[in-house]
Order: structure tokens, then sequence, then C-alpha cells
């Protein structure tokens, strides 16, 4: 098991939360398959289409980095804390003391967001 630091966006790249997290590259993997599975239960014929076109998971164990998402506004970054220490330090420490300025945005932009 991995440190990660977990941040999570909403509609219009809005951060909804940043926390850290103890996992591994197969049960994030794992929990992206079990929210696409749930997601598709309640979808009729066009979500479906939805989904396939924008459910998708990327993973780059070499970075340290993996990202998931089920739309085209929403995504998951994963950010592993051992291979990006000064980022995930950076993204903890601007979101606990809610000093969500341009820093913590650029920080947030070297995600790929």
């Amino acid at each position: 098991m991995k440190n990660f630091v977990k941040v999570e966006l909403g509609s219009r790249g809005e951060v909804e939360n940043v926390k850290l997290v103890e996992s591994s590259y197969e049960l994030i993997e794992k929990e992206f398959s079990e929210k696409l599975e749930s997601l598709k239960e309640d979808e009729d014929e066009d979500g479906l289409d939805y989904l396939e076109e924008f459910g998708s998971i990327e993973i780059d164990e070499e970075k340290g980095e993996v990202v998931f998402g089920f739309s085209e506004e929403d995504c998951t970054f994963f950010v592993e804390v051992e291979k990006n220490k000064e980022l995930c330090e950076g993204l903890l420490k601007y979101w606990e003391e809610d000093d969500l300025d341009g820093e913590f945005y650029e920080l947030i932009g070297s995600l790929g967001c």
C-alpha cells in the first residue's frame, strides 16, 4: 500500500475534495471499474454511449499519477506521495488552510486539468 493524494474535481473543474488516502494502483483501478459498472446500471442507451465515450482511466506508475473520469467535466486524480512529495504537500497544505488562490490552482493545473 502507498500514500496518495486524492483530488476530486467536479463540474467546471471545481475542486470538491483533496485528501490523503492509502491505496494501490490495483485498488484505484478496481474503484474505477466498480464505479463505472454502478453508473452503467442506472443509464439508458444515450447514457451508456456517453459513459463509453468519456469513462476512462489513465495510470502512469512511473510518474506516480492516476486520473479517471466519467464525463467531460469531472475527474479524480491520485498522486503518489513518494514520487511527488512537493506537489502533494502543496495540495494538502493549501486545501487544509482553505487557501485556494492562484498557487493552489497552479498545482491543480500541473495535474493536467
